[in-house]
């Protein structure tokens, strides 16, 4: 199916979903950004921007929505326009999983660029629309809880009990952990190489001992039971050689459903629910918990593939909360004095 068969069926599906008006403006922005990737220099708002591949909307990466929705910011448009039109990317691939899920399109697997996207640093994008605005604050899970996600992971549990524990154990993206081979894995050192597309530098992370047994289970017995087991990667499906990211992202969602803990975070510009607990909450988690038992952020940036350390930064709230907490528990003054 081509861009514009696409673009028209995204249009007819959000039509059922929306008004009429809604369903336009996000068709005119998916037009937009579906030109701007396919007609390099042509489309660019930049002339002078440097060269780029031609692509198809599944093509996009992360990197190229930073720079589109960089020279929208330039070519004079509001922050508040730009994150809308953001937002109404952010639904276009949504859709484009639901079709791909549903099977009939020839979708071809594809990474959502809006998932990782990062422009919190963007002043020009402070003036986010309303609904946005109730997104307040860095969520992530207590230690707890995250165990809860594990008890009640979906089948076949012991894959996505690894899956999840893998994900919150190493800070992994879906789509890295999507990505893993299983010659990336060194058990002896319970180490795992990553090829991280979004920076373009590998990097290595680390698992708990905790992990041995789970990860021996999957890979000496259940994956060597699989039809795929022939595949280069750490996780075959029992249809395909490579779980999906949509696919680690559902597995999250459900197991978090299921524990009790899933719920609406906000309702976007589009009036669309996003969910609280999602894949890359685990990320979060990992990070919070890495800070909270004194990692530094400069050890914490290599092991998340931070390409700035202000972003890893972000969690430096979290160890100061305890710091906080500890002075008031056991700081000098704390103790009580003997009367005399």
């Amino acid at each position: 199916m081509n861009t514009d068969t696409l673009l028209t069926e995204f249009r007819s599906r959000q039509e059922t979903k929306k008004a009429d008006s809604s369903a336009r403006s996000y068709t005119h922005t998916a037009k937009v950004w579906a030109d701007w990737l396919a007609e390099p220099g042509a489309k660019d708002f930049d002339h002078n921007s440097r060269e780029r591949p031609s692509k198809e909307l599944w093509e996009g990466t992360t990197g190229d929505l930073q720079v589109f929705l960089r020279q929208q910011l330039q070519s004079g448009l509001t922050g508040g326009t730009v994150q809308n039109r953001r937002w109404h990317i952010a639904i276009l691939y949504d859709e484009l999983e639901e079709m791909k899920r549903e099977g009939g399109y020839g979708i071809p697997d594809f990474e959502n660029p809006v998932e990782d996207l990062d422009v919190s640093d963007w002043q020009t994008l402070k003036e986010k629309p309303r609904k946005v605005q109730e997104n307040k604050g860095l969520i992530y899970l207590e230690p707890q809880n995250v165990e809860k996600l594990y008890e009640n992971a979906p089948s076949p549990t012991l894959r996505n009990e690894l899956i999840i524990r893998l994900l919150y154990q190493t800070g992994l993206r879906r789509g890295e952990l999507s990505e893993t081979r299983l010659g990336d894995v060194n058990t002896d050192e319970r180490a795992i190489k990553v090829h991280a597309e979004k920076t373009h530098t590998d990097r290595t992370v680390y698992y708990q001992p905790s992990l041995d047994s789970l990860i021996t289970r999957w890979v000496n017995v259940k994956r060597k039971s699989l039809s795929t087991a022939g595949s280069e990667y750490l996780f075959p499906t029992y249809k395909t050689d490579q779980i999906k990211p949509a696919q680690i992202g559902l597995i999250v969602r459900k197991a978090a459903e299921a524990a009790g803990l899933q719920s609406v975070l906000y309702t976007d510009s589009s009036g669309q629910k996003q969910m609280k607990i999602t894949a890359h909450i685990l990320r979060h988690s990992f990070a919070v918990q890495s800070v909270k038992n004194g990692l530094d952020t400069r050890r914490l940036q290599m092991l998340m593939g931070h390409a700035k350390i202000s972003t890893t930064e972000d969690y430096l709230q979290f160890a100061n909360d305890d710091l906080k907490d500890a002075v008031r528990k056991s700081g000098a003054g704390s103790e009580s004095i003997p009367s005399s």
